[in-house]
C-alpha cells in the first residue's frame, strides 16, 4: 500500500471546490468531513462509494469486490478555475499599470509599443470611459 497523496491545500478545500460540487461537475469523498488528509473530490467510486485518491489508498474492507469506476479528474476543473482567476488578476494588474503609466506621463505611442499592439488598439481596450450623453455608445461617438 502506497502512502496517501498530500492535499495541495493542507487544512483548506481548494479553490472552487464548492462550486463543482454544487453544480454537479464533481462529487464529494464520503470522508471529506472526517479525513484531515482527504482531499475532498472522489476520483474512484466503489458501487455507491465515491473516494478521493488519499481515503481510496486507506480504504481497507469497504468497497472490496465491487469493481473501481474511474471518475473524470476533478481537478483538471479546478486547474480551468484557477488559471481563469489568474487571468483575471493578471488583467486588472495590466490595467493598473496602463493607467499608472499613462498619469506618469507616457504617451498611448508607448503603452501601445509594450504591448505590441497599435496606438489606437490601446486607447479603445485601457483609456477610462469618459462620460457621454445618455443613450449614446462609445460606438456612436
Amino acid at each position: 500500500m502506497t502512502a496517501p497523496a498530500a492535499s495541495p491545500w493542507p487544512g483548506a478545500d481548494p479553490p472552487g471546490v464548492k462550486a463543482l460540487l454544487a453544480a454537479g461537475l464533481a462529487q464529494a469523498c464520503r470522508y471529506a468531513a472526517a479525513r484531515p488528509d482527504c482531499q475532498v473530490l472522489a476520483c474512484v467510486r466503489y458501487g455507491q462509494l465515491a473516494l478521493c485518491a488519499a481515503c481510496d489508498q486507506r480504504r481497507s474492507t469497504l468497497g472490496k469486490g465491487t469493481m473501481p469506476a474511474r471518475l473524470p479528474d476533478p481537478g483538471a476543473l479546478l486547474r480551468i478555475a484557477a488559471a481563469r482567476d489568474a487571468r483575471e488578476r493578471a488583467a486588472s494588474e495590466l490595467r493598473h499599470a496602463v493607467a499608472a503609466a499613462r498619469q506618469a506621463g507616457h504617451p498611448w505611442r508607448a503603452v501601445a509599443a509594450i504591448l505590441a499592439i497599435s496606438r489606437q488598439a490601446a486607447q479603445q481596450r485601457f483609456a477610462p470611459d469618459t462620460a457621454h450623453p445618455p443613450g449614446e455608445t462609445k460606438a456612436h461617438r
